[in-house]
């Protein structure tokens, strides 16, 4: 990337203004119902998935990480 396109994002991203999100107290209630019920939705819960996650280094799991999204299944299974 270069120096010019570096400067440009990176004052767009400081511009950037998000809209505050305004919710009632039974929508804020029900979001954090949903989220409760999310956390643990992906959670690798398997014995060989423990044990790779346990041993593997960073740069093993990045590497891992980088062949799934390529398609190779994941190392525990």
């Amino acid at each position: 990337m270069t120096p010019t396109l570096s400067k440009r994002l990176a004052a767009l991203e400081a511009a950037r203004t998000a809209a505050p999100i305004r919710l009632t107290p039974e929508e804020r209630e029900d979001a954090a119902q949903r989220y409760e019920a999310t956390l643990y939705e992906d959670d690798p819960r398997s014995p060989e998935a423990q044990a790779y996650f346990s041993t593997a280094t960073v740069h093993q799991v990045a590497s891992d990480y980088d062949a799934m999204l390529r398609g190779a299944p994941a190392p525990w299974e």
